[in-house]
């Protein structure tokens, strides 16, 4: 008797494994588009430029500035330099591969991707306006980046 339950058991699973539907399978893709994105983070700037009369005799007054970039592009960034007119006749930059001089336009230099974060040191020699005053000012100069 416990044959004949145990072989009528079998043939139910089996039977049941016969009726039941057939497996479907279905394939689907994933994808991401992650934008590019630069962000360019003063460590050390002044937000005002003194000139004192010294800067005004000598006709230039020097300052230096120091950036963290952090990137997740793959072809690259453009670092911008943005002359702000007022007291300068010109602003030259040294720390980038060659030196720059802003007049009135905007500059853009490239900067390769690079793993992980990106400091740049620069230097800023801010030639004086003939009509320029002792006084407090704002930056004449204006750091920023944008992905390619």
């Amino acid at each position: 008797m416990l044959r004949s339950l145990g072989a009528f058991l079998l043939l139910a699973l089996v039977a049941g494994m016969g009726a039941r539907a057939d497996d479907q399978r279905a394939t689907f893709f994933v994808s991401a588009t992650v934008p590019a994105r630069v962000a360019i983070e003063a460590l050390e700037q002044p937000t005002q430029l003194v000139i004192s009369a010294e800067d005004i005799r000598r006709g230039y007054k020097d300052v230096s500035a120091r950036y963290v970039v952090s990137q997740n592009t793959e072809r690259g960034w453009m670092l911008r330099l943005a002359p702000r007119i007022g007291i300068t006749r010109h602003i030259k930059v040294s720390g980038l591969s060659t030196e720059v001089v802003l007049h009135e336009e905007s500059v853009e230099i490239y900067r390769p991707a690079t793993s992980g974060r990106e400091d740049i040191s620069l230097g800023f020699q801010m030639v004086l306006d003939a009509d320029a005053t002792p006084g407090t000012y704002d930056v004449p100069v204006h750091v920023s980046a944008v992905p390619l």
